[in-house]
């Protein structure tokens, strides 16, 4: 398990940080939509207080050879040269797509596309995208920025040089399945109840929620009983339902048409009760 630390200065109580995770791209699969890509890409370039998680399955990475590869589902873009190396086309491709928000980069983690290249091909497609994201924001070789599949990241805010807050996000790529929603919310419920998190991200399912629990407890000093909200959230997809020529994996499968959506993450560090700190926005892409 890891930990990435970042660490943040800011004056204004009412100062305000938005974190977008950034995960199941499947960039290189025809039906990603890479025209919303590229808005949310320019959405964190623009504004100085965005920053950005990647959840994984940044491509779509699967090689000729893999069992799942299928013609007709390959991006436009990608000519008959890149059939030699996909997974290198499709990497340049993304890492060509984030280097402006580099910098901006808190961590990311491995998705089963990645790990699947590594498993079946012994290439680290992952640790390849974490060496050049790193090169691209100008972090030091010991500066952390991969969690692999699963890890925390803890934010520490100092407002004035004395307070200090501090957000703990515990951050997976995913490991739900499923057409209906019960499974999903089943397992973010367990998870937010047995990880004394701040917030909760997961991928993988391709859908997008929030969800909140609370957890009862009794201050050590005052022996007051006090309830603290856990919240969770699934982060979506950019991968499309029902495109024309695209033979993806969930159609074949049966699976029940995903709307390409996110959330973003609104931190106010400097406000003074804890459900102010922090707020989900889910909405379509």
């Amino acid at each position: 398990m890891k930990l990435v630390e970042r660490h943040f200065d800011f004056g204004s109580r009412g100062k305000l940080y938005t974190i977008v995770p950034l995960g199941d791209i499947h960039l290189g699969a025809r039906a990603c939509d890479e025209d919303r890509l590229k808005q949310m890409i320019k959405r964190i370039e623009k504004d100085p207080d965005c920053l950005w998680i990647g959840m994984g399955d940044y491509c779509e990475f699967i090689n000729r050879k893999d069992p799942r590869f299928e013609p007709r589902s390959l991006a436009e873009w990608i000519k008959m040269s890149d059939l030699t190396d996909l997974a290198r086309a499709q990497k340049n491709r993304f890492l060509e797509m984030v280097e402006p928000i580099a910098p901006k980069c808190i961590a990311l983690l491995e998705g089963n596309h990645e790990s699947a290249i590594t498993r079946f091909t012994e290439r680290h497609i992952y640790q390849e995208i974490v060496a050049e994201v790193k090169r691209m924001a100008g972090m030091t070789e010991d500066q952390k920025l991969g969690l692999g599949y699963y890890g925390w990241i803890r934010l520490k805010f100092v407002r004035a040089r004395i307070a200090i807050t501090y957000v703990h996000i515990n951050a997976h790529h995913g490991f739900t399945g499923g057409r209906l929603a019960g499974a999903k919310a089943l397992n973010m419920q367990r998870w937010l109840w047995t990880h004394d998190a701040d917030l909760v991200l997961m991928g993988h399912s391709h859908n997008t929620g929030m969800q909140v629990e609370a957890v009862e407890t009794v201050n050590q000093k005052t022996g007051e009983i006090s309830y603290k909200n856990r919240v969770g959230a699934y982060t979506g997809t950019f991968l499309k339902s029902g495109v024309e020529g695209a033979l993806t994996y969930s159609e074949v499968k049966g699976y029940l048409p995903m709307a390409v959506s996110g959330v973003e993450i609104q931190l106010r560090p400097g406000k003074k009760e804890y459900a102010d700190r922090l707020k989900i926005i889910t909405a379509p892409m």
